[in-house]
């Protein structure tokens, strides 16, 4: 769809006819998301209609978990397109949680918002879900390994060659230590960063983009938490046990590759630079 029909639907479903309250995030692989006040209304509208099963899935996700009694703000579903090529949901205000806004905060509010995530996943990993999973254990490792190798090459150019064998070594051993630790599927948010949590000015938490939920191992929903403090206190809200910390340790060291591949593959030189910075901080703890 053209973006100037999408931005017409936008302005007759909110009834909002004001540009400057509405603003476009082209950013995304999958979809063109328009925020409007933002964030107390969100859409998505499909760039390509092959991933229209992503956007449905999502939305199944969401109608799956609306009654749920969660501490935290969900988006509620609105608007769907007659095509199912667009979503339209009630939002929340805020800002997507960045290094810089965490920075802001003092040690108790990062302990709030963690304690906040922590509680939500607590609540979330005991919904029973029978349904499609985007990924599981097997399908991650496979895609890390084999874009690892792919992109060898291009990694060479960031990386020195110690670092680059240590970064296999810790490819490579990643299946051993993932089934030494076992495997504890629940039902899983699958890319809880931090561009998918919303902070409000007053703290409030809110978690968005449900596209990858399904059943993975519970220490992936952790791995984006890059603040010590906050996951320190999510693990706690949680009630997270020895094992499972050392399985997010394991998977938070990797967290800045898998990232890195991500943009190499979308040619994103600025974010390839960024996660190259932060593996290389991982290298040196």
């Amino acid at each position: 769809m053209e973006k100037r029909k999408e931005l017409k639907i936008v302005k007759e479903l909110t009834e909002i006819n004001n540009d400057r309250r509405i603003v476009l995030n082209d950013t995304g692989l999958t979809s063109r998301v328009y925020i409007i006040d933002y964030g107390e209304y969100v859409f998505k509208f499909l760039k390509n209609k092959k991933y229209q099963e992503e956007l449905e899935h999502e939305a199944n996700i969401l109608k799956l978990i609306k009654n749920y009694d969660f501490n935290v703000n969900i988006p509620l579903i609105k608007w769907v397109g007659e095509g199912k090529e667009y979503i339209g949901f009630k939002g929340m205000t805020g800002s997507s949680m960045t290094s810089d806004i965490i920075n802001e905060l003092s040690e108790n509010q990062r302990k709030e918002v963690g304690k906040q995530i922590g509680v939500f996943l607590k609540t979330l990993h005991a919904i029973e879900y029978k349904g499609e999973n985007p990924n599981n254990e097997s399908s991650v490792i496979k895609w890390l390994l084999s874009s690892f190798c792919k992109r060898r090459r291009t990694l060479k150019k960031y990386f020195n060659e110690n670092e680059l064998s240590f970064i296999e070594k810790l490819v490579t051993s990643l299946p051993e230590k993932s089934s030494k630790h076992g495997i504890e599927e629940v039902f899983c948010h699958g890319d809880l960063g931090y561009n998918n949590i919303i902070i409000s000015d007053q703290l409030q938490v809110g978690i968005i983009d449900f596209g990858d939920a399904g059943n993975l191992d519970k220490s992936y929903d952790f791995i984006g938490l890059e603040d010590d403090i906050m996951l320190d206190a999510a693990m706690q809200a949680y009630g997270g046990d020895g094992n499972l910390k050392e399985k997010v340790a394991i998977r938070r060291q990797l967290l800045p590759l898998m990232e890195m591949l991500f943009f190499i593959d979308r040619k994103d030189n600025v974010e390839i630079e960024k996660s190259a910075g932060k593996m290389r901080n991982n290298l040196k703890n």
